[in-house]
C-alpha cells in the first residue's frame, strides 16, 4: 500500500548525507545542498589542491547518499513511478560512488 508524500518524508525526519576520507566529513541534504565540512588538522598537511580534491569527492558521495534516500522515499510514497518523480527533481546519483563504502580515515596510510 502506497503512502502519501507527506506522510513518508515527515516519517523520514530530515534526509542528508554524510561521507568521510582523509580527514574531511562533509554533510549535504538532499540535491547536494552543503550542510557542513569538517577538516581535521591532518587534512591540512595535504595541500591545498588535494585538499580541494578530497572535499570535492567527498561531497559528491554525500550526495549520493542523500539522493538515494530521497529516491527510495518516492518510491515508498509513489511506488514504481517515484524514482522516475525523484529523477525528474534532479536528484540522481552515480552508483559507482556507493559500491565502495570507505568511509573512514586513511590518514594513517601516508606517515
Amino acid at each position: 500500500m502506497e503512502r502519501g508524500v507527506d506522510e513518508v518524508f515527515s516519517a523520514a525526519g530530515p534526509i542528508v548525507g554524510s561521507a568521510s576520507a582523509d580527514g574531511v566529513t562533509v554533510e549535504v541534504g538532499v540535491g547536494g545542498r552543503l550542510r557542513s565540512v569538517k577538516l581535521t588538522p591532518q587534512a591540512l598537511r595535504y595541500g591545498a589542491p588535494y585538499l580541494a580534491e578530497t572535499v570535492v569527492a567527498t561531497a559528491a558521495k554525500a550526495t549520493a547518499k542523500a539522493n538515494q534516500r530521497a529516491q527510495q522515499l518516492y518510491a515508498q510514497a509513489l511506488g514504481r513511478r517515484g524514482e522516475r518523480v525523484a529523477e525528474g527533481l534532479g536528484l540522481t546519483y552515480d552508483p559507482k560512488l556507493l559500491e565502495a563504502d570507505d568511509d573512514f580515515d586513511r590518514d594513517w596510510t601516508r606517515g
